[in-house]
């Protein structure tokens, strides 16, 4: 059981300065004076970036003697831009909050230190005010796993949610500098051939969570494209995993998929009546205009689409989520993957990645390239399993492209994208038999309307297809004659 070794309450202010153009702000720069008791500290902090680690964030600090900012400060002041001016600078807005720092001993080998802080975000021009109450968990030393296991006490206890926007973030939000929040792509990984495996799968790990959480405002926003960036990030995770498959320990890999086949569950709906409604209904709609059974179609559509978002938003917002995420990075955090018997498999995972990586791509490389024979008789569901095979492909070759040379990569990704988006807009109007289905079993009245507005469409699609078929052909057969970089 966890044991309280100290408790400290402290009030905080501390006031954020830009210039007038937010500047700072421009550059992803933060800068704060922050007043405790009769003393000042100036801090500036680098913006978050969604790297290999859950939060990247780099910050500077020095005492001051006053409230103002002190560009001349030894460590901070050299991390602003040369071209602001003491003079430039005003506050923005202010955190006040009242912090209970509790040191936590929850084994005699193990540290945490609590930061509850409760306050408010408050703009200097009083046009808004947000509410702060949060957790800051930090292990001092010991197991991190131990962290992640203290959260999900509190989870239990109450029901908390991981934010990964910081205060800073959150100003500017209600400062309205800030648009609304913006989906984030996945960026490259950065490994070297050197390291382990299992450390380049943490890196990994990590990476693909921090895009999930860093998507979720957005997605919470009504940015269906969040969703779908949620929905990449686990959809590689995933991939990866079964790429490492034979070197995780069974009951490990089994209860690491379920979480996230549930994550696929929860968000695959909401992409899949996006791309309905926008790729499939939408073009059809407006060049038929005339015809009104697909405005019925449309509409129906429309409301199917919010309904499943609204699901989505749900579920993201539910304790089961974010349980799931916590578990999830208490796994990749503390290697959990280590409790297994020594064997010749497990021993791979010690092994440099520069030495397994061409075999990784290669087995998936091979399953796609056999996927791909005798296309030409396929039935659409070997065609969809030839997709899913490229995907994976694809995203094996993200997690490993550092290792090899850039131009020779980029060359055969853009081949592969190119027949993996046709199999995909192909495997779309499958789909969409389904959602058809779907909405005829949910809808009270135009059944007859939609029925035959969802067959219009559907054939529009398939003629689509057909004409197009010429084309995948060849590239499938300019993906069978592409040379391997590996």
């Amino acid at each position: 059981m966890s044991a309280v070794q100290s408790e400290v309450q402290s009030d905080l202010i501390s006031t954020y300065y830009d210039t007038p153009d937010l500047a700072l702000n421009r550059k992803q720069l933060t800068l704060r004076v922050r007043k405790q008791g009769r003393k000042f500290v100036q801090a500036v902090k680098a913006g978050d970036s969604a790297g290999s680690d859950l939060l990247v964030r780099r910050e500077w600090e020095d005492p001051i003697a006053s409230k103002r900012p002190n560009i001349d400060a030894p460590k901070t002041g050299k991390q602003l831009p040369a071209s602001i001016r003491k003079q430039d600078l005003r506050p923005v807005f202010t955190t006040s909050i009242t912090r209970t720092a509790i040191k936590v001993e929850p084994h005699s080998s193990t540290q945490i230190e609590a930061a509850i802080d409760e306050g408010e975000i408050r703009t200097a021009n009083g046009s808004g005010v947000e509410p702060i109450s949060e957790i800051e968990l930090e292990l001092k030393s010991g197991n991190p796993a131990v962290l992640f296991d203290v959260a999900l006490r509190l989870l239990e206890a109450a029901p908390v949610r991981i934010e990964t926007r910081s205060k800073a973030e959150r100003g500017y939000r209600l400062l309205g500098a800030a648009s609304l929040p913006q989906a984030l792509h996945a960026g490259p990984v950065a490994l070297y051939p050197a390291m382990a495996v299992e450390a380049a799968l943490q890196r990994f790990g990590r990476q693909c969570l921090t895009h999930l959480l860093r998507n979720e405002p957005v997605a919470l926003a009504g940015e269906s494209e969040g969703i779908h960036q949620m929905r990449v990030a686990v959809r590689r995770l995933r991939s990866v995993l079964s790429a490492l498959k034979p070197m995780l320990p069974q009951e490990h890999y089994r209860w690491a998929s379920e979480e996230l086949k549930w994550l696929t569950h929860v968000l695959g709906p909401t992409r899949n009546w996006d791309i309905f409604a926008a790729s499939l209904a939408a073009p059809v709609s407006d060049a038929l205009s005339a015809n009104r059974e697909l405005e019925y179609l449309v509409r129906a559509v429309e409301r199917r689409r919010h309904a499943v978002f609204d699901d989505a938003k749900q579920a993201i917002l539910s304790e089961g989520y974010a349980k799931s995420i916590l578990c999830l990075l208490r796994w990749f955090e503390a290697y959990g993957w280590r409790e297994q018997p020594v064997s010749e498999q497990a021993a791979l995972l010690l092994a440099p990645i520069a030495n397994l990586a061409p075999e990784l791509i290669d087995r998936c490389y091979r399953r796609a390239r056999k996927r791909s024979k005798r296309f030409a008789e396929q039935t659409p569901t070997q065609r969809h399993r030839l997709r899913i095979a490229l995907k994976k492909l694809r995203y094996i070759i993200e997690f490993l492209e550092s290792l090899f040379d850039e131009n020779q990569v980029r060359t055969f990704v853009n081949r592969l994208q190119l027949l993996q988006d046709c199999l995909g807009h192909a495997n779309d109007v499958r789909v969409a038999y389904d959602l058809v289905d779907e909405l005829l079993g949910e809808t009270d009245h135009d059944v007859r309307a939609i029925d035959r507005a969802g067959g219009i469409m559907l054939g529009w699609h398939e003629r689509g297809i057909a004409d197009h078929e010429p084309k995948l052909r060849q590239h499938v057969r300019r993906f069978k004659h592409l040379n391997p970089f590996w």
